[in-house]
């Protein structure tokens, strides 16, 4: 038992829980020709993939110096992907009416995609001032996290708090209610690092400020979920109707590029961990 034990479960086993309904969603899907349905299964292969990654993050951190980096790194890569997941599953089943088919509308997913490229490289490159400067590395991290969130989130809060047009009054904002309400939660537990500073040591293994983190981002997933289920399907021949769905080239596109760039990104500041004198290590952790 250590303090990354609980860490490692509160990913672990949401992962199963979004892989199974994953599974049962690819079981009823004509993936070949039902094309409406291929953001939302992006997204959900998404939703799989970022807690499995910390999770085992928090299992091999702890091998050595350079392992807890290289872990945090491909961590924070899976974010990257999921935060462009949901950016698709947005443009295709969440946008509000008064907004769909607009010049926002059609440039919004290509400026996640750059989101993505910017976030992986600040987040990556913000573990360089963890011993040295740990404000500054924790100010960019939030940075690098927050910034795609709020882009991606424009959608959902144009439309449940600027623009409620018949497309808001489904049964679908009340789980996007939620899920802003988890994020901003965990976003606070995050930075704040509550409980533990108020009582050092009591909540060293279960119960500090990581672990309420974890909980909150998986509550605030499958709020997410429920909303993106629901909207994909009551709002199905509105959308048909009015928005150019996304086509297979931009899906995979972006997908792509949103790879490319994570790896490239984590492969040079995995070797930059190597090109660092070993005394200088020993002096930065000391």
């Amino acid at each position: 038992m250590t303090n990354e034990t609980l860490n490692i479960w509160t990913h672990l086993l949401p992962f199963w829980f979004f892989s199974w309904r994953f599974v049962s969603t690819l079981q009823v899907t004509d993936i070949l020709n039902d094309s409406y349905s291929w953001p939302l299964l992006v997204y959900m292969g998404a939703s799989c993939l970022f807690p499995l990654a910390s999770s085992c993050a928090h299992t091999f951190s702890s091998m050595s110096r350079n392992a807890r980096h290289i872990c945090y790194f491909l961590d924070y890569g899976a974010v990257n992907l999921f935060s462009l997941g949901c950016a698709i599953a947005y443009s295709a089943y969440v946008f509000p009416d008064t907004l769909v088919s607009t010049t926002f509308h059609d440039y919004y997913l290509t400026l996640a995609v750059l989101n993505t490229i910017i976030s992986i490289w600040l987040s990556c490159y913000s573990r360089f001032f963890e011993i040295q400067k740990p404000g500054i590395c924790k100010m960019l991290r939030v940075l690098a996290f927050a910034f795609p969130y709020t882009w991606d989130s424009l959608p959902v809060l144009f439309r449940v708090f600027l623009l409620p047009g018949e497309s808001a009054e489904n049964e679908a904002t009340v789980y996007h209610q939620k899920h802003v309400a988890m994020t901003l939660l965990a976003s606070f537990f995050y930075s704040a690092h509550l409980p533990e500073r108020l009582a050092p040591g009591r909540f060293d293994y279960i119960g500090h400020s990581h672990q309420l983190f974890h909980v909150c981002v998986i509550l605030a997933t499958h709020m997410q979920m429920e909303a993106i289920l629901l909207d994909k399907t009551l709002r199905k021949e509105w959308l048909l109707t009015h928005c150019r769905p996304l086509v297979f080239a931009q899906i995979a596109g972006a997908i792509l590029l949103c790879l490319i760039f994570s790896l490239s990104n984590i492969v040079y500041f995995s070797a930059a961990l190597y090109r660092i004198p070993e005394p200088e290590l020993h002096k930065k952790e000391t």
